[in-house]
């Protein structure tokens, strides 16, 4: 019975690893119509190298990859999750207003290369500037960590 229970174990670990990994390549057409509107608004002026579904057990995500460097992940609904502009500025329309003040007044002459929601439910916000300083923001958009 040991050797059963132990079997089923290892096969449904191997099955979750394998699905938990479930990336597939899809066209523009196959996002969630909130994501596409989000790309026209915000990057209609890149080219898309690859759109990947990650299909999990309770939840699919997007990851939309420009032949720049940049990317952007969506959740399953097509709301943004993450923006990486690498070296390059995030669009500032996506920007919460508190996030870019805050940024203007402390950290007069950098950008945004980075922004990431981190709390689903709270909305929690993680930026990178594009000196690499990556800041915290709570619910409220006070900083609660900043990381040289």
């Amino acid at each position: 019975m040991k050797r059963i229970i132990s079997i089923l174990m290892v096969f449904f670990a191997l099955t979750v690893g394998v699905k938990a990994s479930d990336d597939k390549p899809i066209s523009i057409e196959q996002l969630p119509k909130v994501a596409k509107e989000f790309l026209n608004t915000h990057f209609s002026n890149e080219k898309i190298a690859v759109i990947k579904m990650d299909k999990g057990f309770f939840d699919t995500d997007y990851e939309v990859l420009f032949s720049n460097g940049h990317e952007v992940k969506f959740n399953k609904d097509g709301e943004w999750e993450e923006v990486d502009c690498a070296r390059s500025e995030v669009p500032v329309l996506i920007i919460p207003n508190e996030i870019k003040h805050y940024v203007i007044v402390n950290y007069p002459d950098r950008k945004v290369t980075h922004i990431e929601k981190k709390n689903k439910r709270n909305k929690s916000y993680e930026i990178e500037l594009d000196d690499s300083i990556e800041i915290s923001f709570d619910k409220n958009y006070v900083v609660v960590d900043i990381d040289f």
